[in-house]
């Protein structure tokens, strides 16, 4: 079953059927404001946090689905008949109606087409304004003269969310709205600064403060009182519900179309004012959401390739990295599924993030290095949930009174937790982040930027980088192998004192990142030191981990194997067999072995499961995984962040069409076509699909916000693509299918641009036979940085 397309040309996803089972959302706002929005128009607006600065309300997994939003209402005002121009809330039959969603780059699109009206709703937030504009257009496409009204309606929310949802007593008598000057104001009387407004380019007929008024008893959003009875009712209160409707009543002529202009943004009604006066000129609209486009034209344009997979262009070329983006800009912790309820930064999420994308956005991702150093203790892990703000060296602004209810403010030493809710893994990822950055960037001196530890005293993070490896070589167990603690990247695989593979080797690809440092910086008693350890973190590994056929995930503290062929349940996961290839230290003839096991019990039409067969007995010494329904989530489902590390580990032992046999099973382009089973959408990878252990087998579930997207892309470019960069320049070394005879890309690198193409005449998988920089054979397939400006062409042959 199909609901839309993808529009490659516009760079949109188009859904033509909005009876969708679950919402397709977007993400809307790059830098400070954000609205996380459906393909109905359902969602919510937050500034900088949803968790503390709400702007809209938003009822998580309710009924009806994915409400309230942010709604434009139509109305002949001769019948009484009325819509939305969205599918929902009104929900007019798609026998009468016709109803079309573009979710593009931060903005979105909602067409309808209903009895000879054609309506358009805009919605998109300025780069460098904190205010979501309603770009609403209406025509008059029959031959009778019609007379109609326009309403606008979105909830506001109480700006703490936990506030919103559970102390009633507080915040319905806490906020209040009023209207002036076609503005309607939202504040909040325990934090007198803080403030929203709505407003339009012209003067309303009627307005609604209130969201009982407008909405009515017993009604909803599919049918406000307002808007049927065709005019508001001036409401506007000091406590209560609020909301934003404001009304205007209209005439269009035969083929006649007008356009207005809404406005809902941060601040009181003096910058409302200022907001109303600027985007009241259809110009001033017009070019923000020019540089809206222009803003993504110019990330996309730092790598695009062209493949005989058309697939993987528009997702590499479009949607990945534009997911990706999101994930590191917003963090895990806005969407459908995390609505705000908690905020912050997750320590591993983070620090993968940021690997994916600095050649995109190096300063946002140089901003989340330098804040998850700030949350690593000096002992070397990293806090595992933390908020950037608390470690701030500005002194935050005091409020100007005290509220009359009274919140315990946590002490900055009950902030850092102890080793005892540290995870394993956390810290280690930061490292090959750092060293992603630099390769990108060329800022080698930021190794000796001085940063503060959470805890107490500071160092340069080339330091910090030690502390995080000499913390894991300091927690090991009694085989050697690095203790598991809190948790490792697999949440419920809870070890404690028992061992996970998987830090191990994470440990020791951390390691070669940190060595490769330490040797370009000529620190040469670093780097003997850090070798050796690495030596012997591989050897353990493989005397300790290797059970014949694969390797082991980990060893509980009373001596349990875990992923062993001797296990009844979970005999074999994916994670650690995967990085003993990632990390390299497998051997090729165990890596072979290892990836070909994965493939045999872990792979299915939708991707590698994570473990196999999944656990039916509780068992808590192996951890919370034993507990999860089968087939769902960590107990052996098809997580997609881990299937992106198959895909690197594949090509690494240069089977390009094995990686590529995985990447198209997970890929969800593919999917476009059978939503009826997978219901998620086909533009995002979402965090883990049913296994084929659940009765909902290939059925995907949370979109957008998980690490799937930053590792699908990082695989992807570097590694089936091939182009890596380097201190020095780029590595061009491609593992693709042996049915390729030739792909294309361009990439922007330090300011210099590189037009690639890579031949295939013997359609092999991996390896590089000769190549060309501007018309010279190159030594070896590294192509060294050449002058900001130039264009370069580049030939790869492959043999």
């Amino acid at each position: 079953m199909k609901y839309g397309y993808f529009d490659n040309q516009n760079r949109e996803y188009v859904i033509e059927r909005p009876d969708i089972p679950v919402s397709w959302t977007n993400y809307l706002g790059v830098k400070d404001m954000c609205t996380v929005i459906s393909h109905n128009a359902g969602g919510y607006s937050f500034y900088k946090t949803p968790q503390y600065h709400r702007i809209t309300r938003f009822r998580q997994n309710g009924v009806s689905l994915d409400r309230p939003g942010h709604y434009v209402y139509l109305r002949d005002d001769e019948t009484g008949d009325y819509w939305s121009i969205s599918w929902q809330p009104v929900g007019k039959s798609l026998n009468i109606a016709k109803y079309i969603c573009r979710h593009g780059l931060s903005y979105s699109k909602f067409i309808c087409d209903y009895n000879n009206i054609h309506a358009e709703q805009w919605l998109f937030i300025p780069l460098d304004d904190a205010v979501e504009i309603w770009d609403v257009r209406v025509k008059n496409t029959g031959i009778s003269r019609r007379k109609l009204s326009i309403f606008t309606y979105a909830e506001f929310s109480y700006h703490h969310i936990e506030i919103d949802n559970q102390n009633l007593q507080m915040s319905l008598y806490a906020s209040g709205s009023s209207y002036k000057d076609g503005i309607i104001e939202y504040d909040f009387f325990y934090i007198p600064d803080m403030y929203h407004f709505f407003a339009s380019n012209f003067e309303p007929d009627s307005f609604d403060c209130v969201r009982d008024i407008f909405i009515g008893n017993y009604r909803t959003e599919t049918n406000p009182i307002a808007v049927e009875k065709g005019m508001c009712s001036n409401s506007e209160d000091l406590t209560g519900n609020h909301c934003a409707s404001l009304h205007k009543r209209f005439v269009l002529e035969p083929g006649e179309e007008k356009r207005f202009i809404f406005m809902l943004g941060v601040g009181d009604r003096n910058k409302g004012r200022e907001i109303k006066e600027k985007y009241s000129k259809f110009e001033n609209v017009d070019n923000s959401f020019y540089e809206l486009k222009k803003y993504w034209d110019d990330k996309l344009s730092v790598f695009q390739c062209t493949t005989p997979h058309e697939g993987l262009n528009t997702i590499i070329n479009i949607w990945n990295l534009y997911q990706a983006e999101t994930c590191v800009v917003w963090s895990r912790f806005a969407s459908f599924i995390e609505v705000g309820g908690r905020t912050g930064l997750g320590y591993r999420d983070t620090a993968q993030d940021a690997m994916s994308i600095p050649h995109t956005n190096p300063q946002k991702c140089k901003q989340r290095i330098i804040e998850l150093l700030k949350a690593q203790t000096s002992e070397g892990y990293g806090l595992h949930l933390f908020e950037p703000e608390w470690f701030e060296e500005e002194e935050m602004p005091k409020p100007k009174f005290k509220s009359p209810t009274i919140v315990p403010k946590p002490k900055k030493d009950s902030i850092i937790h102890g080793i005892e809710d540290a995870c394993s893994d956390d810290a280690l990822w930061l490292i090959p982040t750092i060293s992603e950055y630099i390769k990108e960037t060329g800022e080698i001196e930021f190794l000796d930027m001085v940063i503060p530890f959470a805890d107490k005293g500071q160092a340069s993070v080339y330091e910090h980088m030690k502390r995080i490896i000499d913390f894991t070589a300091k927690y090991v167990g009694p085989h050697g192998i690095a203790k598991g603690l809190r948790a490792d990247w697999n949440d419920c695989l809870n070890l404690g004192d028992g061992e996970s593979a998987m830090v191990s080797m994470l440990h020791y690809w951390a390691l070669q990142s940190f060595i490769e440092i330490a040797r370009y910086l000529r620190k040469k008693d670093d780097v003997e030191k850090y070798s050796a350890l690495a030596e012997n973190i591989k050897k353990v590994c493989n005397d300790v981990l290797w059970d014949g056929r694969w390797y082991l995930r980990g060893i509980t503290a009373n001596g349990l194997k875990i992923g062993s062929n001797e296990c009844e349940e979970g005999k074999i996961y994916l994670e650690s067999n995967a990085w003993a290839v990632v990390s390299g230290v497998a051997d090729y003839e165990r890596g072979i072995s290892a990836m070909d096991a994965v493939y045999e019990y872990l792979f299915s039409k939708y991707g590698l499961h994570l473990l196999h067969p999944p656990y039916s007995k509780p068992n808590d010494e192996i951890g919370f995984v034993t507990r999860v329904y089968k087939g769902i989530k960590e107990n052996g489902a098809i997580f997609s962040h881990a299937n992106t590390w198959a895909w690197v580990a594949e090509c690494k032992l240069g089977r390009g069409s094995r990686a590529m046999e995985l990447y198209n099973a997970l890929l969800p382009y593919n999917q476009n076509d059978i939503i009826e089973i997978r219901e998620s959408e086909p533009y995002s990878y979402c965090q883990f699909v049913y296994g084929k252990y659940h009765k909902s087998f290939g059925k995907a579930r949370h979109p957008w916000l998980t690490g799937t997207a930053g590792w699908a892309y990082h695989a992807v470019t570097h590694w089936i693509l091939g182009i890596r960069p380097t201190f020095d320049g780029l590595v061009i070394d491609p593992c693709i299918p042996s049915n390729w005879d030739k792909f294309e890309m361009i990439r922007k690198f330090r300011g210099a641009t590189y037009k690639i193409t890579v031949l295939n005449p013997n359609r092999v998988e991996k390896g590089v036979k000769h190549i060309t920089l501007n018309g010279k054979d190159l030594e070896e397939n590294f192509v060294p940085v050449q002058p900001k400006g130039s264009i370069n062409e580049v030939i790869v042959v492959m043999g």
